[in-house]
């Protein structure tokens, strides 16, 4: 007769999953095969339970595409010649009397490859700010930059999309005035 436990495994971004183990051998349930190694915190599982935890709300999109709502403290270096972008999942503080406004959820720094083909978007033009902030209606940026112009531009909060793979296919920036 096999022993069987139960036990609760917290994965990377605040998930929950159910684990079973039976003789040494682990099962987990409630996960789904279709979230990719790579992306970090706050992907949500096939369906589409965000992690309300933090608040973050992220999300899988229909098309397999996965996505951080917030993502803060956003710096980009390059690894082997690979550019990468580090972050920290967030969450909106509407604490103050001022208008809410989105900080770090206290987890760890996540670390993600960007594609080759990423898209940057930015609430402005060109590396520093000029005019005035181009926006949807999430308050993201709708303005297409090149990289330098993104890094220049010291935007500290974005929502993120990835793709299967986990690489980063796409930042719009957060506008804070």
């Amino acid at each position: 007769m096999r022993k069987i436990r139960r036990m609760a495994v917290l994965i990377p971004g605040g998930l929950l999953a159910a684990a079973v183990l039976v003789s040494g051998c682990t099962s987990l349930a409630g996960q789904s095969a279709s979230i990719p190694p790579g992306p970090a915190a706050g992907v949500a599982s096939a369906g589409g339970a965000a992690n309300s935890e933090s608040g973050a709300g992220a999300d899988v999109v229909a098309s397999n595409r996965y996505v951080v709502d917030i993502a803060v403290d956003l710096e980009f270096a390059k690894d082997d010649g690979d550019w990468m972008v580090f972050y920290v999942e967030g969450k909106w503080d509407d604490s103050s009397m001022g208008a809410p406004h989105p900080v770090s959820a206290g987890g760890p720094t996540q670390v993600v490859a960007l594609a080759p083909d990423v898209e940057l978007l930015s609430p402005f033009e060109g590396a520093e700010p000029t005019a005035e902030p181009q926006l949807d209606s999430e308050g993201l940026g709708v303005v297409p930059v090149t990289l330098d112009d993104f890094v220049q531009q010291n935007n500290q909060s974005a929502k993120i999309w990835f793709d299967e793979s986990g690489q980063v296919i796409k930042i719009a920036a957060r506008y804070q005035p």
